[in-house]
């Protein structure tokens, strides 16, 4: 991140980072078999959120081509507006993926780059977070391994909005040489990953920001915080742009809470709080392996809530950075003035180079798994009740990611420590050897990725054909009370709306309206006198019938009661094999509550 490079040298970083790059393009592409090989065809299964995801990304493109200053207004939950903020709005992942969506049609091939991306630059972002750190080549590559496929991320994958969180230590990376170096330059580029990142996940978004206040509070016990001035000097014009650029994807939340009243309570968190089994949970084959030779721990452990464990090699190389010994007795030393028995300063021995080094991930490793603990624990409270927006990462056990980063750092900064123990000549062999290690160790190929297709019948192709715009409603839905079958009903006629992007009162999301709890139970009973009503007095024009979600039995007495009960208000427009289309002919200009 120096200035004033020539272009030899310039030409040689290039040539390093594009090594960097391909190692974890390489590892990456082994390591997710086998949806690394057939990308276009398979999809990590999640079910109703898979297809909320696929939904998404496919709106955020849509919509940035046909109307990118209404994004947040998706076309679900009709009348609702803003529904799009009823869940991560995915929109930075949207843009990587919009050229193969473009490209080829095929949301999950974008879906699965952008996943498949993540892992290569959570890899090189760190990497280059550890090298600014002054931990070497080996050190660093070994930090980003960790954090590109150790569980806490990398069994993540399949919800999006937790994977691509790998902006965060890019952020990180250009505040330390800011803090280091002082070049305005280096905050502005850190501002702008900020922004990416937030706009990217929003959880990540948080993880960020809360790494920043660590960050900021270990500064301040230090005494090393630049001063206010200085700082608002050096974000100027450029870094409040950039920084303003967060408010259009905040303000919709927040608006959202407000009028809705959509806010998780703290009471909700305890059934997601991580069990002690969690933090030993790991699918690898390695660690499953280790586990089972003591069937007492292989139990408890198959009890886990959530995979928490950064790996065996991990803790060993976090441990072997407080491995002290004196340099007199190690005749491999080349270079014993940075051994840590030279080092007066205790913050020096963990890490620390000019400005904050690796000492603050100690911190950051402390604070954040304290967090994961959940409400019982106090800090994740004391956050929810002072933080904003805090409340979106309902699942404690995700700021382990945020540990994972910390993890990695400092067990990058070990394995350094470990390299430099050895005489020069074997330290290349060595640090090989820690990576292909760390990538033995996290292996858990292959992964669950069945072969995936979006599924859209005949009815709602006719249905893509017809005069718009309209406003459609997709038949059967579950009770509200019944969240799964709910779940798999409206993502997948969310994803059947794709086809036309019409408004449709369906929907899945992380929110329901309370106003569409009641419409969806009342539509259970379609059709009778109070759900036609409700369809004509929010302007449906069109409600589509699926012969398969119903059931024979079930379809035939729906279909021949809307012929006998409501012959002039649902009027039969199209029959499929598959289902029918109905028109509802008393529709009111306008959808209204």
């Amino acid at each position: 991140m120096g200035a004033g490079d020539d272009p030899g040298r310039r030409a040689v970083r290039l040539r390093r980072a594009a090594a960097v790059v391909a190692v974890f393009v390489a590892l990456t592409a082994v390591l997710t078999l086998p949806l690394s090989l057939d990308p276009g065809t398979r999809a990590l299964p999640l079910s109703a959120d898979t297809r909320l995801f696929l939904w998404t990304l496919s709106w955020d493109v849509h919509a940035l081509l046909h109307q990118p200053l209404r994004i947040f207004d998706a076309n679900i939950f009709h009348p609702e507006p803003r529904t799009l903020a009823y869940s991560e709005h995915l929109i930075g992942s949207a843009v990587i993926g919009a050229p193969f969506l473009w490209a080829t049609d095929n949301p999950v091939l974008a879906l699965n780059v952008i996943v498949l991306l993540s892992c290569v630059l959570s890899g090189a972002g760190t990497f280059l977070l550890a090298r600014q750190l002054r931990i070497s080549t080996a050190g660093a590559l070994a930090a980003g391994v960790i954090f590109a496929f150790a569980p806490p991320r990398f069994t993540r994958l399949a919800q999006l909005h937790l994977a691509t969180v790998q902006w965060i230590p890019f952020c990180l990376a250009f505040v330390h040489a800011y803090l280091q170096a002082g070049r305005r330059r280096d905050l502005v580029v850190a501002i702008a990953f900020f922004t990416l990142q937030s706009v990217t996940s929003g959880h990540g978004g948080l993880f960020l920001l809360l790494s920043l206040m660590a960050l900021a509070l270990y500064l301040v016990v230090r005494r090393s915080l630049p001063p206010v001035r200085t700082l608002a000097r050096d974000v100027g014009v450029a870094g409040l742009l950039l920084l303003a650029l967060n408010l259009p994807f905040l303000v919709p939340y927040f608006r959202v809470q407000r009028e809705l009243g959509l806010r998780r309570t703290i009471g909700a968190v305890y059934e997601w709080v991580p069990n002690a089994a969690s933090f030993l949970a790991s699918p690898t084959h390695v660690d499953r392996a280790l586990v089972s030779l003591v069937p007492p721990l292989e139990e408890a452990v198959a009890g886990a809530r959530a995979y928490m464990f950064p790996g065996w090699l991990t803790l060993l190389l976090v441990g072997a950075l407080l491995w002290r010994r004196a340099s007199a007795e190690d005749p491999t030393r080349s270079a014993p003035a940075r051994h840590p028995a030279h080092v007066n300063d205790p913050a020096q021995a963990l890490g620390e180079t000019r400005g904050p080094g690796v000492g603050f991930y100690w911190l950051l490793a402390g604070l954040s798994l304290w967090a994961s603990l959940g409400p019982p624990f106090g800090l994740y409270t004391l956050l929810y009740r002072l933080l904003p927006g805090f409340d979106l990462i309902r699942v404690p056990s995700r700021l382990a990611i945020l540990t994972l980063l910390a993890w990695a750092i400092l067990a990058g900064a070990g394995a350094a420590r470990l390299v430099e123990w050895v005489r020069p000549g074997a330290r290349g062999i060595l640090g090989v050897a820690l990576v292909l290690l760390l990538a033995l160790e996290f292996a858990a190929f292959p992964l669950k990725a069945p072969p995936y297709a979006i599924e859209v019948g005949e009815v709602d192709r006719w249905l893509a054909g017809v005069p718009r715009p309209f406003v459609a409603a997709e038949l059967p839905v579950a009770p509200p009370t019944d969240a799964i079958a709910s779940a798999r009903y409206h993502s997948h006629y969310m994803l059947h709306s794709m086809l036309h992007w019409q408004k449709v009162v369906n929907g899945y999301s992380g929110f329901i309206p309370p106003r569409h709890e009641a419409l969806f139970d009342q539509l259970t009973r379609f059709p009778d006198e109070a759900s036609v009503r409700a369809l004509e007095k929010l302007g449906v024009n069109y409600v589509v019938l699926h012969r398969g979600d119903y059931g024979e039995e079930r379809f035939a007495k729906a279909t021949a009661d809307a012929q006998a009960l409501f012959p002039t208000r649902l009027v039969l427009e199209h029959e499929a094999s598959d289902g029918r289309v109905y028109s509802v002919r008393f529709a009111q200009a306008k959808g209204r509550w």
